[in-house]
């Protein structure tokens, strides 16, 4: 059968190695790797940027950055720019999106007939503070740590989050997805395994810390960033945030965990089209929009 309908599935700071399709040695990605091998994966794809808001819109217009002009998280996505999901709607294609979009904010037009239950830019504006600006400025923002006050083991409002987004799309997969006469287009933004770096337990537990390797190119071990890196680390360390060795090793098995928590909920989604009869019709589409380099 034809593939009529399109899944785009993307996450959140997912690094392209993470995945065992990947040939990574240890990170548990099964439904990842079953989607791998019945489709094309690809090898050679890199992200249009290293942050969220600006791989977004290039995501979203299918233009560079430097085209798009949405240059970093301070400039969220708002239909200005003509993309893939008005492409849609003209050809007179249903198109809705669950979970985490990360444009400026809800009511424009952006392409999509409905968003449901959407995150995007707080208040619409972003992180002001962290954009790219040069020179940087010379005090960092105050306030609690990016990668979370705990880390480890746990739930949080993310997790939580992705849940609902699960739920909510395995539920439109088996009633408006099983029953639509004509093709559909839905997209579904997780956002694990964004920090803050905090795990279910049952995923957590998957990386005993004493079985991760070390990172490497660190400058702990005499590696030299890249000036500008080095920089942003003056401006704004996150390493310098970590207590101790023992929660570096502790968040990146949360990071980890979260990959594999993330897996769950494709494989949920994956089920539901296997079940609702669609898997043969539905073409599916996974990505993330940038990666993370845990230290190294």
């Amino acid at each position: 059968m034809r593939a009529a309908n399109t899944l785009v599935i993307m996450s959140d700071e997912h690094q392209a190695r993470a995945m065992g399709c990947a040939g990574h040695p240890f990170v548990s990605t099964p439904n990842l790797d079953r989607l791998a091998a019945r489709g094309t994966m690809f090898t050679n794809a890199v992200t249009p940027s290293p942050i969220c808001v600006p791989a977004r819109a290039a995501f979203a217009t299918g233009q560079y950055v430097h085209r798009c002009r949405y240059w970093d998280n301070s400039f969220g996505y708002d239909g200005r720019v003509r993309g893939w999901g008005h492409a849609l709607q003209e050809a007179g294609i249903r198109v809705e999106s669950i979970g985490k979009l990360h444009y400026q904010k809800e009511n424009l037009p952006t392409g999509f007939d409905v968003e449901h239950i959407p995150m995007h830019l707080h208040k619409g504006v972003g992180m002001v503070w962290a954009s790219i600006r040069d020179p940087l400025p010379a005090h960092r923002p105050a306030g609690k740590r990016m990668l979370g006050e705990h880390i480890g083991p746990g739930e949080s409002d993310y997790t939580r989050y992705d849940h609902a987004i699960a739920d909510l799309a395995v539920d439109w997969l088996s009633t408006t997805g099983r029953t639509a006469r004509e093709p559909w287009c839905l997209y579904v933004g997780f956002v694990a395994p964004h920090f803050p770096l905090i795990a279910p337990p049952h995923f957590f537990n998957r990386y005993p810390l004493d079985a991760l390797p070390e990172p490497k190119l660190h400058p702990n071990s005499g590696y030299r960033l890249h000036p500008w890196l080095q920089e942003h680390e003056d401006f704004w360390s996150h390493e310098a945030t970590l207590r101790n060795d023992q929660e570096r090793r502790t968040a990146i098995a949360a990071y980890y965990g979260l990959v594999s928590w993330l897996d769950h909920n494709v494989g949920r989604l994956l089920d539901a089209l296997d079940a609702a009869g669609l898997t043969a019709s539905t073409r599916i589409i996974y990505a993330s929009d940038h990666g993370d380099n845990l230290g190294a």
